[in-house]
């Protein structure tokens, strides 16, 4: 009987002893896994969205964050551009849609297709641009400093090389890319483009090129480090 009772009570004394050994068996996985890594897996990005369905209760939900998207390599200088702007000397720039459409109706005309070039080779105009944009003019050398009601997105070029034409109007565009690609067709000084671009019409003079739309009543003037755009 004395042995029994010595044995229960040994039995009670290695009780804590074995329950610290658990503890601290746990406590090494801990470890182990941290040191894999699997602690430093970062929680994703949410974003809580709040919505009404009735007058004093709301619902909740969550929703993974998207991307973030990549700067653009061209972007119009301000997302509310004016549609009247003028930049630089102009050098003999029209300064309206109808002063522009006078000239452009007075010149001779030439089939050159939807891609042109000045005779210098420094503007490049082409009626392929993004949505909406009916025709876009670019010059190789003499960007433009943008102006202080247009400036340039901020991550991405500072000046303006580019004009895109379209239905709201003519949009200086911030661009480190170009229209050009291999040699395109020149057009002569004094002539302008034919009735192939449909509403469309460009005009080539010594200094600049002038583009104007005639469904929407806009265009713009492009030279070395001068535009305007009306």
């Amino acid at each position: 009987m004395l042995d029994l009772t010595r044995s229960q009570s040994a039995t009670r004394r290695r009780s804590p002893r074995r329950a610290v050994a658990a503890v601290g068996a746990g406590a090494a996985a801990v470890v182990a896994l941290s040191g894999c890594g699997m602690t430093d897996l970062p929680a994703p990005r949410r974003t809580v969205t709040v919505t009404v369905d009735a007058p004093g209760a709301t619902t909740t939900s969550a929703t993974a964050a998207p991307p973030e998207s990549a700067t653009p390599t061209a972007a119009p200088s301000s997302s509310a551009v004016p549609t009247s702007l003028a930049v630089g000397r102009q050098r003999g720039a029209p300064r309206s849609f109808d002063e522009a459409k006078e000239r452009i109706d007075g010149a001779t005309s030439a089939d050159l297709g939807s891609v042109f070039q000045s005779p210098t080779g420094n503007i490049t105009c082409s009626t392929s641009g993004g949505p909406g944009v009916v025709m876009t003019c670019d010059v190789a050398k003499g960007r433009s400093t943008a102006p202080s009601s247009a400036p340039c997105p901020e991550g991405g070029p500072s000046d303006i090389g580019r004009i895109e034409l379209t239905a709201d109007g003519a949009r200086p565009v911030c661009n480190s890319d170009t229209i050009r690609q291999g040699t395109p067709a020149t057009l002569a000084y004094g002539v302008r483009t034919d009735t192939s671009l449909g509403s469309v019409a460009c005009l080539s003079q010594e200094f600049g090129m002038t583009c104007i739309d005639e469904a929407s009543r806009h265009g713009f003037f492009i030279a070395r480090d001068t535009f305007v755009t009306f």
